[in-house]
Parts: structure tokens; sequence; C-alpha cells
């Protein structure tokens, strides 16, 4: 997912006085630019990525990664989802960018801080990945890659 792929482009750009999140981690910009960048990333680098460094058949990778409605819908969940997750695991986010700068988290002051609120999602996460592996069990390592 895209978000997280600012953080370089903010170290070259602010140097020493790197902002938390940028409009990547906004749901508008997870929403718009991080789509777009996902789905072109998807469907023109990903097949030849995958299957050259993981020795899968680069045309069932591209069967999969072609463009539609279904790759740009889970680029969109993907951004979203992930951005909607880091409200739980940092202090404050700006989720409502460009309208309102930083959001305070309403899961870390719940539980009780920052380590609390990110031991319970990675716990939570450890989880549904376990259910993923136990489900994609027979071809795993094309389950985790083509879907």
């Amino acid at each position: 997912m895209f978000p997280d792929l600012e953080i370089p482009v903010m170290v070259l750009f602010f140097r020493n006085r790197i902002p938390d999140h940028f409009v990547l981690h906004s749901l508008l910009g997870a929403a718009t630019v991080g789509t777009i960048l996902s789905v072109l990333s998807t469907f023109l680098i990903y097949p030849t990525f995958v299957s050259s460094l993981f020795r899968i058949e680069k045309n069932k990778v591209e069967r999969k990664c072609k463009l539609s409605l279904t790759l740009i819908l889970s680029a969109f969940l993907g951004n979203v989802s992930h951005v909607l997750l880091d409200v739980t695991t940092h202090e404050s986010n700006p989720i409502f960018w460009p309208f309102q700068d930083h959001v305070p988290s309403p899961v870390v002051s719940t539980l009780g801080g920052l380590q609390n609120a990110s031991l319970m999602m990675h716990i939570l996460m450890a989880v549904l990945f376990l259910v993923f592996l136990i489900y994609k069990r027979k071809n795993l390592l094309e389950g985790l890659l083509v879907g």
C-alpha cells in the first residue's frame, strides 16, 4: 500500500523536520492518490517483479493483476483501511486533511496508551494472518502473492 511509501519522500524533502504523516495518510489522499498509485503499480510492475523473484508464471500473475473494477476497489479498500488502522497505532493522524490537520486517536487513549493499542492491533493482525495461512495452506506462497 502506498501510504507508508511517502515516508522516504518526506525524508528527502523535509530532512530534519519530518512530519509524522502526510497527505497519503488522510482518507482523501489514500482514496485518490494512494488508489491510483496502487492500481498503476499492481498491473504495471507487480507481475514482472513477482514472477521473476518468486518463479511464479507471469501469465498467472498478470491474469490476477489486470486492470479491473475489482483491482480498483481492492486498492481503494486497502489504502483506506491502512489509514484507518493507523488511527489505532498512532497518537495523532491527519485522516481528515485538508479540513483538519491532526486527529487524536480515540483508540490509543481508550486502551491506555500507544503500547497497549499497538499490542492489541498486532495480536488481531496475527490472528487474521494465521486464519489466512490455515485457509491457504495449499500453494501458500502463490496464495500470498497472487491470491
